[in-house]
């Protein structure tokens, strides 16, 4: 608070006090002990003193702090807490001054302790500024503005240390607003850093750190203190309870950096000791690991040279049995070839026999297709006769719509397939290399070799038979695959185009002839008792494969049925005819003409359909 030379006027206090004289108030503000002229408060001795402090406009305000005392000395007039010196009232004493009007104390201040250089200890220090902390946690929960503490507004009662606080007013920055609890956080460090050096100005040790005034306070306390009063960090009620706590054992936390110091100090002269036992251990076994080193690789250099000796014994051995065994190998391989030639040889013969046999039995499969074509052929003329001869009387009878464009007798489509050869394969050629499968040093191929007619006899039988076993099998899978299917099926491809041409001469429709006995028709029979009673040339037996003469005998089988079926619709056919020729009447005139222009088509050969 500022100080001001003019003597304030004190008019509007004449009512209710009477001033006794003027004192030092504390932080330098006008203050005035004056009396209370109410009879209550002069009842009590103890209330009738007051302390009038004249407050004027602090140096550099920027926010109206009188405005702000006035509100926060209203407020606190209604309260009361046991740390605060109770506030009576305020008032205002002209445009720029206000007073506060307080309960006088006689206890002397922290500031007159200090000024007569009484020491402080560390527990001392941290339960007096404890007290004054809880009384500023107090004055932010209640939105005081002015919480301005110093070391002068702080009062002890002799002997008991019981603490009393007084606000002092501060000038209000605009530019630079301060956290609260950061603000009471360090106005705490401020008085412990007072109450310890036992000056409360700052610039008396500046330069100093709290360690090089108090050495026998710890290190911590120093760094705990230089982090509170930076002004770039914030602070919280709990770092300031950290920090009173620290204080207040700062005598045991000395004694502990002492002794931690005295015992580092210890173990470093230990940990020399043992360095330097160390090192004479280390050149100890160092030389008596030269001396085994040596020692080792003499014993290493012999037992080398020995090893080498072995091992060139062991080569010279092992190249001798290299040798042995690649001789034996040569001669198993040429052994093994041998025997695969010997084996193909065989293999080669059996297959011209084979080849031989099939050629014969082709050339009398052909033979005999030849024989049954040439009977089919002369079936096939005897059936066109009858036909011929047919249609002639059915000409004559003047059938009407007879005609023969649907015959397909002589479509070549249907002639009978000659028989196909089978396909042989050639044998792949031998390869002799050591990447087949015969040379290879595997045992997946074992190739037995060649035996003689005594070896064989000497085999059990079980053996001889897998050994017999295994070359059928390696002849088969050589042998062709013999396609005997198209021998059958080259017959039972005739048979239907034959049996085909039967019904579609069975399915014509002859037209109505004109009336005439059945004594002028003599011929009509006798084609048709040719055509049954023609007689059926069996094939001459020839030695043929089981399977091959089975599919041959079934192809005749097949033939001779499908002749005696023709043979019986031809005289089913005739028969109809006959009866129907016997009930038809007069036939029309252009029915005759065109029955005569087909019989002339039918006539010439070379208009029939092929």
């Amino acid at each position: 608070m500022s100080e001001t030379n003019q003597s304030p006027d004190l008019t509007a206090l004449e009512n209710d006090y009477d001033v006794v004289g003027e004192v030092r108030g504390p932080g330098g503000v006008r203050a005035y002990t004056a009396t209370r002229k109410d009879e209550a408060a002069k009842r009590r001795e103890d209330q009738a003193g007051v302390l009038i402090s004249v407050v004027t406009t602090p140096e550099g305000d920027e926010g109206n702090a009188l405005s702000h005392l006035a509100a926060d000395t209203k407020l606190l007039a209604g309260m009361s807490h046991r740390r605060l010196i109770p506030v009576i009232e305020g008032r205002w004493v002209g445009t720029d001054a206000f007073a506060v009007v307080t309960q006088r104390t006689t206890d002397p201040s922290l500031a007159q302790k200090l000024a007569t250089s009484e020491a402080f200890s560390t527990p001392r220090v941290a339960a007096i500024l404890r007290e004054v902390n809880g009384l500023l946690e107090w004055a932010r929960e209640h939105k005081l503005v002015h919480r301005n503490v110093t070391a002068d507004r702080i009062f002890l009662e002799p002997k008991t240390d019981r603490v009393r606080v007084m606000f002092g007013v501060a000038p209000i920055i605009r530019l630079k607003h301060v956290d609260p609890e950061t603000e009471d956080a360090r106005t705490i460090v401020r008085l412990v850093v007072a109450m310890l050096t036992g000056s409360e100005d700052p610039s008396e040790y500046e330069g100093q750190t709290l360690t090089e005034l108090r050495p026998d306070l710890p290190d911590q306390l120093q760094e705990a203190t230089v982090a509170l009063l930076d002004e770039t960090n914030a602070h919280t009620a709990a770092d300031v309870a950290t920090f009173l706590a620290l204080v207040g054992m700062a005598g045991p936390l000395a004694a502990g950096e002492t002794e931690a110091e005295r015992i580092r100090d210890e173990s470093l002269g230990e940990q020399i000791a043992e360095r330097e036992k160390l090192a004479e251990e280390r050149a100890t076994f160092e030389q008596d690991m030269a001396r085994e080193k040596a020692n080792f690789e003499r014993v290493m250099a012999e037992g080398r040279e020995a090893f080498e000796k072995l091992m060139a014994d062991e080569r010279e051995k092992f190249a001798k049995e290299k040798e042995a065994l690649e001789r034996k190998l040569a001669k198993e391989k040429d052994d093994l070839q041998r025997a695969a030639l010997a084996e193909r040889e065989a293999i080669v013969a059996k297959r011209a026999e084979l080849e031989k046999t099939v050629a014969d039995q082709r050339r009398e499969l052909e033979r005999v297709a030849a024989e049954d074509r040439r009977q089919i052929e002369a079936l096939r003329a005897e059936i066109k006769r009858a036909g011929d001869l047919e249609l002639e009387r059915k000409r004559e009878a003047a059938l009407d719509e007879i005609t023969d464009a649907d015959s397909t007798m002589e479509n070549p489509v249907y002639a009978t397939p000659l028989f196909a050869a089978p396909v042989m394969e050639p044998i792949e050629p031998l390869e002799f290399d050591d990447d087949t499968a015969l040379m290879r040093d595997s045992k997946e191929v074992v190739m037995p070799p060649p035996m003689t007619m005594t070896e064989e006899a000497a085999l059990p039988a079980e053996a001889l038979a897998e050994r017999k076993a295994a070359v059928a099998a390696v002849a088969a899978a050589s042998k062709p695959p013999q396609r005997k299917w198209l021998i059958p099926a080259g017959i039972v491809g005739f048979v239907a185009i034959l049996a085909a041409g039967a019904v579609t001469l069975g399915r014509r429709e002859p037209a109505a002839p004109p009336a005439k006995p059945v004594a002028t028709l003599p011929v009509t029979k006798a084609p048709v008792a040719r055509v049954a009673s023609a007689p059926v040339m069996p094939p001459p037996a020839v030695p043929l494969p089981d399977s091959v003469g089975v599919a041959a005998a079934d192809s005749v089988a097949r033939a001779d049925s499908v002749r005696e079926a023709a043979a019986r619709r031809r005289r089913r056919f005739v028969r109809d005819s006959i009866a129907r020729r016997d009930s038809i009447g007069q036939v029309r005139r252009d029915s005759i003409a065109k029955a005569r222009r087909d019989s002339a088509a039918v006539a010439r050969p070379d208009t029939l359909p092929r």
